[in-house]
């Protein structure tokens, strides 16, 4: 059940999800579950560029 102070979390989700629909980039990474994938470009990118990173 949705309470009254949930609506701000709620807005907030909404926006974030609406700006990243819009704003978000269409990384690799994002499309696959492989998680050894995931980490490395994680790590990677936490000293490198996105750029770099790409494939």
């Amino acid at each position: 059940m949705v309470t009254l102070a949930d609506w701000p979390a709620l807005a907030l989700r909404s926006s974030l999800l609406a700006w990243y629909q819009q704003e978000g980039r269409d990384l690799p990474w994002r499309k696959t579950l492989d998680p050894y994938g995931i980490w490395v470009s994680e790590i990677m990118l936490q000293q490198t560029q996105v750029n770099t990173v790409l494939p």
